[in-house]
């Protein structure tokens, strides 16, 4: 390897290392606080990983810090960080950023894929770790890899390459308790995108240990599963396409409740709409409605093309 590239490459490990320390040890400082006010939290997607997987800082970029909180600590939440010296951004969750801390924290109540039930049970098995100094929530095994995937394939709408060593990392160092991962990724009806994560993954990496049974048991057995793998294997490659998780959220809602869904997203609640256009929300509600209505319009015509041109590209086979 030539040494300008392994140069640009300690440099760029330097960066997210420094970068990564930085974001961790000032939401040290505002865990320090939610336990002091006894606000619960669990701890998502990067932020976790990175600390709990990979034992480098420097291996995986964050860029925030997200959490799952319980609604009716949100006001409490934003008393606290507002005191800190955050304030909120516009965003469809709540979320706050601090320029003086250079951290910003996106916070959710729900995930779309749970229930009322389901997600307090994921509260209830939440597992609770060192972090630093002090101690964290974050997801139990079966959780956290039925969640990476499901917001990899479905949110993000993209393969990425740390998604695939996110996961190699999971099994590896916390192997799962798959009959676990199995029923509860049924109840979720979440057997279509799992098959097509962890199947990327296996390619990625044959040896690892997701076992053939498991996936046998994702396969798509009907002619619904069988519609939503093809869309899948020709929608959610390791290419992006921007915008594809707002359809993917759309086509993945199970029967009836696709319309609910829709409504939901066309039709949202003040809450919602508050967070997402701020005081907007307040002096023009009807001119705020109107112009989400537009923008949402404006935004499925834009990703059509891109949509339909890759469905109507044959598949790659694989290597």
């Amino acid at each position: 390897m030539p040494s300008s590239t392994l140069d640009d490459l300690i440099d760029a490990y330097t960066q997210v290392g420094t970068r990564n320390r930085e974001i961790l040890e000032e939401f040290a400082l505002i865990v320090k606080r939610f336990q002091q006010q006894g606000i619960v939290f669990i701890v998502l997607k990067g932020a976790d990983v990175i600390s709990r997987l990979y034992g480098v800082r420097g291996a995986r970029p964050i860029s925030d810090v997200d959490l799952l909180v319980h609604e009716s600590d949100l006001p409490a939440i934003d008393r606290l960080l507002r005191d800190f010296g955050f304030t909120q951004q516009i965003d469809g969750n709540p979320s706050y950023a601090s320029s003086e801390r250079d951290l910003s924290l996106d916070l959710i109540t729900t995930i779309w894929y749970l229930d009322r039930q389901r997600l307090a049970d994921v509260w209830s098995r939440a597992m609770t770790r060192p972090f630093g100094a002090t101690t964290i929530c974050c997801l139990d095994t079966a959780d956290l890899l039925i969640y990476l995937t499901a917001y990899t394939v479905i949110h993000r709408g993209h393969l990425f390459v740390s998604f695939v060593h996110d996961m190699k990392l999971l099994i590896e160092k916390e192997p799962p308790d798959w009959p676990a991962v199995i029923a509860r990724t049924q109840q979720a009806r979440l057997q279509t995108p799992l098959h097509h994560g962890l199947n990327h993954v296996r390619k990625i990496f044959p040896s690892i240990a997701i076992p053939d049974t498991v996936l046998e048991l994702l396969t798509p057995s009907n002619r619904n599963e069988q519609v939503s793998a093809w869309l899948l294997r020709k929608l959610v490659t390791t290419e992006p396409l921007p915008e594809l998780g707002h359809l993917l959220l759309f086509l993945t809602q199970p029967g009836i409740t696709k319309m609910l869904w829709l409504t939901q997203r066309l039709y949202p609640s003040p809450t919602f709409l508050s967070y997402r256009y701020s005081s907007a929300r307040r002096t023009r509600p009807w001119r705020t409605r109107l112009l989400r209505w537009y923008h949402l319009t404006k935004a499925g015509l834009t990703l059509s093309g891109p949509v339909l041109r890759r469905l109507i590209t044959p598949l790659r086979p694989s290597s």
